[in-house]
């Protein structure tokens, strides 16, 4: 009976792979060959008219940089998860202060927040500024974070950072006021290639991995990630180990 109990594990741990398996196959296809094609049609497009109407042009490119913040995002996505993946540790190599790793990220979103009209406040006390940390595993965690935050968030709205010493940890939290996440997702979100919507009729684009491996990347580090829903948005606060920062 016990053989017959693990067969059936066995069977249905395989099955559950290979279901995430199609799933990435699919999601990967489609989140990558959307954006190459567009930025392909429109390159080409935009040659054909760079003499002939300069403004089309330009406007055509637009949709070419778009287009490639998407497909850098996407890729980005999958590079952090097969790193998680792999079981590949954390080495701390490149302490950098808090707020420099929040500097950095808020770099690389800024052409997403511009696009929603999105504000993005920070309140970082000057010690949590100048908390050196792991800035690569920073990074991840404020790029995932604060993407999400923005994706579901309406045009015009605000998305606020605030970072706090409580003990012998580092809290930082990314406040959205976005529509509250329903109880019964409130888990699900941070498992691999969720979304809120299925998808095959989602309204949102990306692979659905960037919850999942912000929480893979805190719990590495000793920490985790917690959810708490508001009337008004959600929170999701991350809280990692102060004796894990580096010291040099």
């Amino acid at each position: 009976m016990q053989d017959s109990i693990s067969d059936r594990e066995l069977t249905k741990q395989i099955n559950e792979l290979d279901e995430l398996k199609n799933t990435f196959v699919a999601l990967a296809s489609h989140e990558l060959r959307t954006p190459l094609n567009l930025i392909v049609g429109y390159l080409d497009l935009t040659l054909d008219e760079l003499d002939k109407d300069p403004s089309k042009a330009r406007k055509y490119l637009d949709i070419v940089a778009k287009n490639t913040h998407t497909l850098t995002r996407v890729v980005q996505e999958l590079t952090d998860f097969t790193r998680l993946q792999l079981g590949k540790e954390i080495t701390y190599l490149n302490p950098i202060p808090v707020g420099e790793a929040f500097i950095q990220t808020y770099e690389l979103l800024k052409p997403n927040l511009n696009k929603k009209d999105i504000t993005l406040i920070a309140d970082l006390s000057r010690e949590i500024q100048n908390l050196r940390y792991d800035g690569d595993s920073l990074i991840i965690l404020f790029r995932n974070l604060l993407s999400n935050a923005a994706k579901f968030s309406e045009p015009g709205s605000k998305v606020k950072v605030t970072g706090t010493l409580d003990g012998e940890w580092l809290k930082i939290a990314i406040h959205d006021w976005a529509v509250p996440i329903p109880e019964g997702k409130r888990e699900t979100i941070f498992e691999d290639f969720r979304q809120l919507e299925n998808h095959l009729t989602r309204r949102y684009e990306g692979m659905g991995l960037g919850l999942a491996v912000a929480r893979r990347t805190a719990l590495f580090l000793g920490g985790n990630i917690k959810l708490t829903v508001r009337d008004d948005g959600n929170t999701f606060e991350v809280q990692l180990p102060l004796e894990l920062r580096s010291s040099t």
